[in-house]
């Protein structure tokens, strides 16, 4: 792990004994392929760790930065760490990894700055970048039309997305329109949701979704795994990651065969902070050229969803 990361400050999403059903479910998220320790995952979080720890501080980038952040040399970043492989905990429970993280590290490494990485609740996120608590969001959040009325991004990462369903497929779930008529859990105020409830309107507006939405990805795969959803909807690489890991494999799989609705994944800045939205995405920028973020994308097996550019509101939807 990078020592400008300055601190890790974990917040409890859920109430203790919730958590422990999802530390249960999620025991092999991170772990070896057999889904027995942790393996893979601390392995792939310590290369892109290491690749994002030899970046060196460009002082023409830092200057680009407001002065305050430069005064201050350190910023405020909200994630929600039960979203693997994008960011999730580690054994300790307390320290978060993942594909963002070692992202983070190398960007924060380009600008010369330190940074506070805070978990909070996906739902809460947003609100307290309005509340000035986070001088950026990091947390795998799709850019969407709708968003880029609020928010700024800068785009990193392109995803599609996942109908999770039990090993097996008992419902034969392939596509969008099975998925009428059925019970399908999301996480709360997620894309898939707002994605969700087009579809209510459109493909199954004759037999609607039964939608049930949630406070974290992980409590609605439980949904799928207690038998009250058929299916939960999540980003794609997060989707096969849990298939591939709960379980040994053996608890879910991800019912498309084709990509569903790719679409761009950036930080989120506050409309008003341009300074800092136009010094990251040239630090992200200069990370992209000289190969480092090709290298922690593949440190996490993520290399399929990289970009080429670091745009800023690329996203259509």
């Amino acid at each position: 792990m990078s020592a400008r990361r300055k601190s890790l400050t974990s917040r409890p999403v859920r109430g203790a004994a919730l958590l422990v059903a999802v530390a249960a479910l999620t025991a092999a998220c991170g772990g070896a392929s057999d889904g027995e320790g942790e393996e893979t995952g601390a392995a792939a979080s310590t290369a892109g760790g290491e690749a994002a720890a030899a970046v060196e501080a460009d002082q023409e980038l830092n200057a680009m930065l407001p002065a305050d952040v430069r005064d201050a040399g350190t910023l405020e970043v909200g994630t929600e760490a039960l979203y693997p492989p994008y960011e999730y905990l580690d054994e300790d429970g307390q320290t978060i990894i993942g594909l963002d993280p070692d992202l983070l590290d190398a960007i924060t490494g380009r600008l010369g700055v330190e940074y506070t990485l805070t978990n909070t609740a996906f739902d809460g996120l947003l609100p307290a970048l309005d509340g000035d608590r986070f001088d950026v969001v990091a947390a795998a959040v799709t850019d969407t039309t709708e968003r880029q009325a609020n928010y700024d991004f800068v785009d990193y990462f392109l995803a599609g997305q996942a109908i999770v369903v039990a090993s097996g497929n008992p419902e034969g779930i392939e596509a969008v329109e099975d998925l009428c008529g059925q019970p399908v859990s999301v996480l709360v105020s997620s894309a898939q949701e707002s994605l969700l409830n087009q579809f209510n309107g459109e493909q199954c507006a004759a037999d609607p979704i039964q939608i049930t939405s949630l406070p974290t990805d992980q409590d609605a795969l439980l949904q799928v795994q207690s038998g009250r959803a058929t299916a939960s909807f999540t980003q794609e690489p997060v989707g096969r990651y849990n298939a591939a890991q709960i379980a040994g494999g053996n608890a879910f799989e991800v019912a498309n065969s084709e990509t569903l609705f790719p679409s761009p994944l950036g930080y989120v800045f506050d409309k008003e902070d341009t300074e800092l939205r136009d010094a990251w995405q040239a630090a992200l920028q200069s990370l992209i050229e000289d190969g480092t973020y090709t290298e922690i994308l593949e440190s996490h097996g993520l290399e399929s969803g990289a970009v080429d550019e670091a745009t800023i509101n690329a996203g259509t939807q």
